[in-house]
């Protein structure tokens, strides 16, 4: 399998052939503007590059290429070559295409001009969506302030700077499975499926070597199965992030954004094959691809053990997973922690939750007021967490991908009154002393009751196993009450009690005192 990065100029040349099993040119003026205007707005400035996503072709007997996925953008492309060749006489399209259900889409492609009689469109569906691609071309263009310096732009940036991702298969490999499982998503071709067969090409390693690439495949799969652990993939995600479940893209990610770092053109972090890319780069710049290969699997390796051992570390676990739950990106937790002395790791870490919280001042702080809902979710979702790291709980480990929605009952979480609002026995409160975090689905079915029957159905909750979070549990068994006193009523005293302990672990926590 070869893979690597094509300029279209790169294509000079090459005759492409689209098979029966694929459909014809069917893009629409909506797309053909998009990818017009995407790279007629694309800075090229410092050699940049615009990727126009894999091109996956197999090499046919007689020297052709066999288009497998792809044939939609390297038809637009040649349409707009057409369009430019009649204003600069070298901007020929650089390569054919060929058709086989229809024979003849050939020649009306290659036929386009503007004294061409689009009136033919008719005659089949490939002609029509030609013919509207190259209208839609061309009035795009026709809107531009100069004609043509428009086209002499477009076409500069689409021989120098656009490219496709060149996915070459096996000769001996069946295309119509390809494309079949490309369209099902079966084959994503997402950042690491593209890195996997550039790193573990048989071209890479030496015969007597190829037990290294067996290792590197067995690894891959150990680490992508690590990451299929919910529990530990919530910890250090807030969301999937990866439609297609390849997690190790993760990996992958934050390895390149470091290496980026390195390359004289540096890669756009916006670009969607932005890992690939840049270690495509690298790799063409190698000489020895075994070694390379080696050096970017052993830093893999080394970023996957730190995020494990960030796991089995409760503390580090408790207050990274509230910092990533924060907005914190990866990236700058290990920053923060590599290469340090566990204290020192402890005390960046700490600053940083510090940073991002402010001050926390309970007095006067209203659920009334919508400005502090979310305010008092962050308190007391830091309350949770830092009772796990500075209490005797410490054997507990929160469960993030419960509490972020992303296990079978999907919880989402809402601000539950303990006391209930609307009991006419008393006045209504909303302030902190009077919440805790509950799950929506229990909180709006109870909401109304009293407080001895929330905590029954609370506790009745937990004995099935359901999820409630720790400090609210404490809460409805009075566990911050000094003096209890009445166990069916939420009391004044009770409230200053739990708000003291807020107050308490919370600054605890924040400022490194744990028990």
């Amino acid at each position: 399998m070869s893979i690597q990065t094509k300029t279209v100029s790169e294509l000079k040349g090459l005759d492409f052939f689209v098979p029966s099993y694929q459909r014809g040119y069917r893009w629409t003026e909506l797309e053909v503007k998009a990818l017009i205007e995407d790279i007629n707005e694309f800075s090229t400035d410092g050699e940049k590059r615009y990727c126009l996503q894999p091109l996956i072709v197999k090499r046919r007997k007689d020297g052709t290429y066999e288009v497998v996925d792809g044939q939609q953008r390297l038809t637009t492309v040649y349409i707009f070559m057409k369009i430019a060749e009649q204003e600069i006489r070298s901007a020929t399209p650089p390569y054919r295409l060929e058709y086989k259900t229809r024979t003849d889409s050939a020649d009306f492609l290659q036929s386009l001009s503007d004294e061409l009689d689009m009136s033919a469109r008719e005659e089949n569906i490939d002609y029509y969506h030609m013919a509207n691609a190259y209208d839609a071309i061309n009035q795009w263009l026709s809107e531009q302030e100069d004609l043509s310096v428009a086209i002499q732009d477009l076409n500069t940036k689409f021989r120098r700077n656009v490219f496709f991702i060149w996915y070459e298969i096996p000769e001996e490999t069946d295309p119509i499975e390809i494309f079949t499982n490309v369209n099902l998503g079966k084959i994503p071709l997402t950042n690491a499926e593209l890195i996997k067969a550039l790193l573990l090409n048989n071209d890479n390693f030496v015969e007597e070597s190829n037990k290294r690439q067996i290792e590197i495949s067995i690894s891959w799969d150990r680490i992508e199965q690590g990451l299929r652990d919910d529990s530990f993939w919530y910890f250090l995600n807030e969301k999937e992030q990866s439609g297609s479940g390849t997690r190790i893209d993760l990996l992958f990610q934050i390895l390149a954004e470091e290496k980026n770092k390195t390359l004289a053109t540096p890669i756009s972090l916006n670009e969607k094959y932005f890992s690939f890319l840049v270690f495509s780069q690298l790799y063409n710049s190698e000489i020895n691809k075994e070694k390379f290969v080696k050096i970017i699997w052993e830093e893999l390796e080394r970023i996957y053990s730190e995020f494990q051992e960030w796991y089995s570390d409760l503390n580090k676990y408790h207050i990274i997973g509230y910092l990533i739950h924060s907005g914190v990106s990866i990236n700058d937790i290990v920053r923060l922690v590599r290469g340090k002395k566990k204290s020192i790791v402890r005390e960046n870490l700490l600053e940083k939750a510090k940073s991002i919280t402010g001050e926390i001042e309970l007095e006067n702080l209203s659920y009334e007021l919508p400005s502090n809902r979310n305010k008092i979710r962050k308190i007391l979702f830091l309350f949770n967490i830092a009772t796990l790291v500075c209490k005797s709980e410490k054997q507990y480990r929160f469960p993030f991908d419960i509490y972020k929605g992303e296990t079978k009952e999907r919880l989402t979480w809402d601000i539950e009154h303990i006391h209930a609002t609307n009991d006419e026995s008393e006045e209504p409160d909303d302030s902190i002393g009077n919440l805790a975090l509950l799950d929506s689905s229990t909180n709006r079915n109870y909401k109304d009751e009293s407080f001895h029957i929330k905590r029954s159905i609370i506790i009745k909750r937990e004995e099935n196993g359901l999820f409630v979070p720790l400090c609210t549990k404490n809460v409805f068994l009075k566990l911050y009450s000094k003096n209890p006193g009445n166990l069916y009523k939420w009391e004044n005293t009770d409230k200053e009690d739990y708000v003291n302990t807020i107050e308490t672990i919370t600054s605890n926590f924040l400022n490194g005192r744990f028990e």
